[in-house]
């Protein structure tokens, strides 16, 4: 980093230095390109996993691998709110105290919280990896509590474990900029590229394997359906309604039905966390590796890349889940409700006071009438 434009901290301290230039004022372009993605991001993520939270909150009945999904809202939540703190903590001195709030929320919580979504996918797809390759066993044993507790395991526990040595042992290697904000982590050793492995990469292979395993079975069962479908052409033409292969054409195609319907959301938010997280970790490798040089433009789009994962799962649970839908219309019916019933609420308390000032309105009026009569007098 240029020393003219930036303040260096070293071994948590602020190092004075003279001869430093003010900092330019930060040019419209600059600030669309810099500030605005992380204001903006962070607001949908808070928005959309607050929505995903209210919503499963409505689902009843929630079969055990919606809690994996749950832990995964939470995550990303999380993550959301890491990166709406990194917003304000630019515009403050970088007092001692601030600069380790920005080096603590912009960079130890956020790729925590990332690392937390990889692992809470991770989970989803092993998950959903066993529920077809021991379809049997896995229903007979997985239980709403087991899949709670598996998810708290994995999305939060061990990401903590991951996490800390690396930031207790590279903390001094964080840099901010004192203009911009801008936090910089790149760390040098083997030491240092085995805990970033570790906090995310090592298990995008495993993602991408457990979802072909399952695109396998699924062609399976799809290719077993179609040949039992074949084979029961000319027998049940045959054979008297309702007997013999037409009733084991209809049950294979309801259990390739239930199987579709419970993993494909799943599927869905897989692919979409290896979308979001293989060009960055790619551009990081060739630019460790010197292979290809990027710009910081291009860089900081692999970045915010990330965090496209946190914002799209409510638009994959709408198309593929019916009961997310149904607990979103729950969730509608219940506000229509309470707006109704507010309404209805302040219309009669209007009412009512009207009422209660023409009443008495007219006692008086009557009141004066009928003194009048009574005195005798005009």
């Amino acid at each position: 980093m240029n020393s003219t434009v930036s303040l260096q901290f070293y071994n948590g301290t602020i190092t004075n230095r003279t001869g430093l230039a003010p900092c330019p004022p930060i040019k419209p372009a600059e600030w669309m390109e810099t500030q605005l993605p992380p204001l903006a991001f962070s607001t949908t993520i808070i928005a959309t996993q607050l929505f995903n939270l209210i919503i499963f909150a409505l689902w009843r009945n929630k079969d055990p691998y919606i809690f994996l999904h749950i832990c995964l809202a939470v995550a990303s939540f999380f993550a959301g709110l890491a990166l709406a703190s990194s917003v304000p903590l630019r515009y403050i001195t970088l007092t001692p105290v601030n600069f380790f709030l920005t080096k603590f929320f912009g960079i130890a919580v956020l790729f925590y919280t990332t690392s937390a979504s990889i692992l809470a996918n991770v989970a989803i797809s092993l998950d959903r990896w066993l529920s077809v390759e021991f379809a049997i066993k896995y229903r007979t044993t997985i239980t709403k509590k087991k899949a709670l507790v598996a998810g708290i395991l994995l999305t939060f526990v061990v990401p903590v474990v991951l996490s800390v040595p690396r930031y207790v042992i590279y903390w001094k290697d964080i840099t901010v900029d004192r203009c911009v904000g801008t936090k910089h982590f790149s760390p040098k050793g083997i030491g240092a590229e085995f805990t970033e492995v570790m906090m995310g990469p090592v298990f995008l292979p495993l993602l991408f394997v457990s979802q072909l395993r399952i695109l396998m079975i699924a062609a399976k069962q799809r290719l077993r359906r179609f040949t039992q479908t074949h084979r029961a052409v000319v027998p049940f033409v045959c054979s008297d309604a309702g007997h013999g292969p037409a009733a084991a054409v209809i049950h294979v195609g309801e259990v390739v039905s239930v199987l579709w319907s419970s993993f494909l959301g799943s599927m869905a938010i897989v692919v979409c966390a290896l979308i979001s997280h293989v060009p960055n970790y790619l551009m990081s490798v060739f630019v460790e590796k010197s292979v290809v040089k990027f710009s910081a433009s291009t860089r900081r789009l692999g970045a915010y890349m990330t965090f496209i994962q946190h914002c799209v799962s409510p638009v994959i649970y709408l198309l593929f889940w019916p009961k997310y839908r149904t607990a979103v219309v729950r969730l509608f019916l219940r506000l229509r409700m309470v707006v109704t019933l507010h309404s209805s609420v302040a219309t009669h308390s209007t009412h009512s006071h009207s009422s209660r000032r023409g009443t008495g309105v007219a006692s008086v009026q009557h009141g004066h009438v009928m003194g009048t009569n009574r005195n005798g007098k005009p």
